[in-house]
């Protein structure tokens, strides 16, 4: 009986899938965060992260534009 608790157990864990990356993660990967973009364009990518990677593309985008019209003063 315990190794049926046990087995069940770990097939329960292994079928949890991992935590969608954050727009922190993606800001800081942003290699990795344009291929989620794209691939959440086709459809070959769904979910949170696609929105967590949007997110941090933007950011970035923010943040270039930014530093360019500070260094105009």
């Amino acid at each position: 009986m315990r190794r049926l608790v046990l087995s069940l157990t770990l097939a329960g864990l292994a079928a949890c899938s991992p935590q969608p990356r954050s727009s922190s993660y993606f800001e800081a990967h942003q290699d990795e965060a344009a291929k989620v973009v794209s691939d959440c364009k086709t459809g070959a990518h769904r979910g949170e992260e696609c929105g967590n990677a949007q997110a941090a593309v933007a950011s970035a985008k923010r943040d270039a534009r930014m530093d360019a019209y500070r260094k105009g003063f």
